[in-house]
């Protein structure tokens, strides 16, 4: 009896030594599972927006008022490729538009003034550069606060039958937002982002985003949203106002 009664003592402590040993690792494991993170990602987006633009200078009318983006110089298309990099906290994005095609009308471009049938290209430019900081964060749900500056540019050449000029504009403006992300599956993730500012009587800027992403391993993951981009500004005589808004589809790596 006292030997069976040392065996089983030998055994339950034996036992005892080794769900402790299993409990050990599965607290490492899960500890890992939450310290791991990723310090570079790579995003690409096709962004299909409806895209609305006028600029207005001294030195930059079509027949004597705004210059229409869209209707003026043929920004038509409603695809624009972006690119998203993040190190750590810090991101930047690019969103890029081209146009080219046929205008009738009289154009000042930089001063130089053209008329008629005229060849126009554009190329529009939306550069974000952002920093995030954590509010909340646990097991895939939180929120962090950013701040960014946002930059919009854009080129544009003209040319009638007898001579050709071009025009730039480029303004940068800062914002402040909030981001919020909800792990709702185990790999599924909906997320809300809003950033802007008011700029009184000088205008505004606001940058709306929604979305769903899945991810099938967790470093690799598929998304679709819907964002919407508002730029107007008034400096001097210089006038912009700048609408992007419709839907993407996007693929992110993180390493």
């Amino acid at each position: 009896m006292i030997k069976i009664f040392a065996a089983i003592l030998s055994l339950l402590m034996m036992s005892s030594v080794a769900a402790q040993d299993v409990a050990d690792d599965v607290d490492r494991g899960v500890a890992s599972v939450k310290q791991r993170t990723f310090d570079f990602s790579a995003e690409t987006r096709f962004f299909a927006p409806n895209f609305n633009g006028q600029l207005k200078a001294a030195d930059f009318r079509f027949d004597g008022g705004r210059v229409d983006l869209r209707g003026d110089l043929n920004i038509t298309r409603s695809a624009a490729p972006e690119i998203l990099l993040r190190h750590k906290n810090f991101s930047l994005d690019w969103i890029h538009m081209h146009g080219a095609g046929k205008s009738f009308g009289t154009v000042n471009f930089g001063g130089q003034t053209l008329s008629g049938k005229l060849t126009v290209r554009s190329d529009f430019h939306f550069v974000r550069m952002k920093l995030d900081r954590k509010i909340f964060s646990l097991m895939g749900t939180g929120i962090d606060w950013t701040v960014a500056l946002n930059g919009v540019g854009w080129h544009g050449t003209a040319r009638d039958e007898n001579s050709s000029a071009s025009k730039n504009f480029f303004a940068v403006v800062p914002s402040v937002g909030l981001n919020l992300y909800v792990r709702f599956r185990p790999r599924w993730d909906l997320y809300v982002q809003f950033a802007g500012l008011p700029f009184g009587r000088r205008g505004h800027f606001a940058d709306f985003e929604a979305g769903l992403k899945y991810l099938p391993r967790k470093n690799f993951s598929v998304g679709i949203g819907w964002r919407r981009i508002d730029f107007k500004l008034k400096r001097g005589g210089d006038f912009g106002n700048v609408v992007l808004n419709g839907p993407f589809v996007a693929l992110r790596y993180d390493f």
